[in-house]
C-alpha cells in the first residue's frame, strides 16, 4: 500500500512541475505572441518621427478632414492633461500645427512621458509627426503648466473614406529609479 501512495505521489508532483515549468514558458511567450496578434488585427500602429526635409507639401491634392484630440492621464497621475482644441479640420497635404496643455498637479518636480495612439489604425501610415512632445521626455517643475506641441503632416494619399482621425496621448509620470529604491525601503 506503501509503495503505490509514494507512486502517486511522485507522478502527481512530476505533473504539477510540467504544469508549473509550460506556466512559466507560456509567461515569456506572451509578448511575443502579443505582438504578432496586434501586428495581424492592426490594432497597435508605429508612429516615428518623419523629417520635415523629406516632406513635400501638397496642397493642390489637399482635402478637409477632421482631427479629433484626446488626451488620458495613467490612474491616479498627478497631471492635468487637455487637447488645446477638441477637434480641429485639417489640409491632407499641408504641415500643420496642433497643441495640448499639461500641467503637473503635485508639488513636487515630475518627468513626463507620453505615449501616442491614432484610429483607424490605416490612417497611421498616413500621419506624419515632424515634431511632437511625444518623442522626449518632459521635465516639469512643481505646479508648472506648459503647451506641448505636435506638428504633424497628413498625406493627400489617405483613404477617401477615412475622414476623421483620431489622435490621442496617455500622459505618465515617469518613475525614476531614487524613487523606487526610496518606497522599497519604506
Amino acid at each position: 500500500m506503501m509503495d503505490r501512495t509514494q507512486t502517486t505521489n511522485k507522478s502527481l508532483v512530476v505533473r504539477l512541475g510540467i504544469a508549473a515549468a509550460s506556466m512559466f514558458a507560456f509567461g515569456f511567450a506572451l509578448v511575443p505572441l502579443y505582438d504578432i496578434f496586434c501586428d495581424v488585427t492592426g490594432i497597435r500602429t508605429e508612429i516615428v518621427a518623419t523629417d520635415a526635409a523629406t516632406i513635400s507639401e501638397q496642397p493642390e491634392l489637399s482635402r478637409t478632414i477632421r482631427l479629433e484630440m484626446l488626451a488620458n492621464t495613467n490612474n491616479g497621475a498627478p497631471w492635468e492633461f487637455q487637447p488645446l482644441n477638441d477637434s480641429v479640420n485639417v489640409e491632407t497635404g499641408l504641415l500643420q500645427n496642433t497643441e495640448f496643455v499639461a500641467r503637473n498637479l503635485s508639488d513636487t518636480a515630475l518627468t513626463a512621458i507620453a505615449t501616442p495612439d491614432i484610429r483607424p489604425a490605416e490612417a497611421g501610415r498616413y500621419f506624419r509627426k515632424v515634431e511632437c512632445f511625444c518623442f522626449d521626455e518632459q521635465d516639469f517643475a512643481a505646479g508648472e503648466e506648459r503647451r506641448l506641441g505636435v506638428r504633424f503632416y497628413v498625406d493627400p494619399a489617405l483613404p477617401a473614406h477615412i475622414d476623421t482621425i483620431t489622435l490621442s496621448y496617455t500622459l505618465f509620470a515617469k518613475q525614476t529609479l531614487a524613487s523606487n529604491q526610496t518606497t522599497t525601503q519604506e
